[in-house]
């Protein structure tokens, strides 16, 4: 081979030798989120980014003093495990959190809402239940949901069973990967209502949604990996990944 043949072969090879090392590499599978029984969530607001390269204010739940997240942190518990979540308020409304499916949620302090106790501002209250079954669920405000669950404040609550790697406890549950999708959309005009301090003037039964999110993210966004450092408020992955013949188990709700 002469030189000048050898000198064109070059980026190829190096081509060629990323591409087997990308195919070398594990695909990854991991839910992303905090695996616990105790947590600390404090519903703060900031401003999730979309595709297509606008900002949206939005209120959610952070993980103690960071920064909230959209959805909200994903909660991972073991069955069987009682579960405590208390909730802080950096928002100029009260806010609570339900958690559909769980049973016998007590909670204390704060003050009484319609739904659940809630967390005025700058206060807290904390609830307690035994995750008895095993699942994906969702958690969200009590508290004016119709606008604060628009507004953000939602999240997912996986509680995993005994034997590791299944869904449930029935063997026929077993998988090799799992992924978590949590499914939301916005109505912008509410968003920036809400921003310049017209919440009285929401009303909901004109909303519009016209941005759909999965995990957080809308298209190309979904394709980035997490924690990337300029989406701080949207940090999950929503891209799975597999090898051929493995058992896949998609974990999907809809906010």
């Amino acid at each position: 081979m002469n030189k000048t043949l050898r000198k064109l072969m070059r980026p190829f090879r190096a081509v060629l030798g990323i591409l087997l090392l990308s195919a070398a590499a594990p695909a990854l599978a991991v839910i992303e989120g905090v695996t616990a029984t105790s947590f600390n969530l404090v519903a703060k607001a900031d401003y999730i980014s979309t595709g297509d390269g606008n900002v949206h204010f939005a209120w959610g739940y952070a993980n103690g003093p960071g920064s909230m997240q959209y959805p909200g942190p994903t909660m991972i518990v073991p069955q069987g495990a009682t579960v405590t979540v208390t909730l802080g308020n950096q928002l100029g409304v009260p806010v609570s959190i339900v958690f559909p499916g769980q049973q016998g949620v007590t909670a204390s302090g704060g003050s009484p809402g319609l739904l659940t106790r809630e967390a005025p501002p700058s206060g807290t209250v904390t609830y307690t239940f035994v995750a008895s079954e095993p699942g994906t669920y969702l958690y969200h405000s009590g508290t004016d949901p119709q606008l604060q669950i628009e507004m953000g404040l939602v999240g997912a609550m996986i509680v995993r069973p005994a034997v590791a790697k299944r869904a449930y406890a029935h063997p026929g549950t077993a998988y090799d990967r799992e992924y978590l999708f949590v499914l939301t959309e916005i109505d912008p005009a509410i968003h920036a209502q809400v921003e310049t301090g017209n919440t009285p003037s929401v009303d909901n039964t004109t909303r519009h949604s016209t941005l759909y999110f999965m995990n957080g993210r809308t298209g190309p966004d979904t394709l980035l990996d997490s924690f990337i450092p300029w989406m701080p408020t949207q940090p999950y992955n929503t891209l799975p990944r597999m090898h051929p013949g493995e058992k896949i188990l998609l974990r999907i709700v809809s906010a």
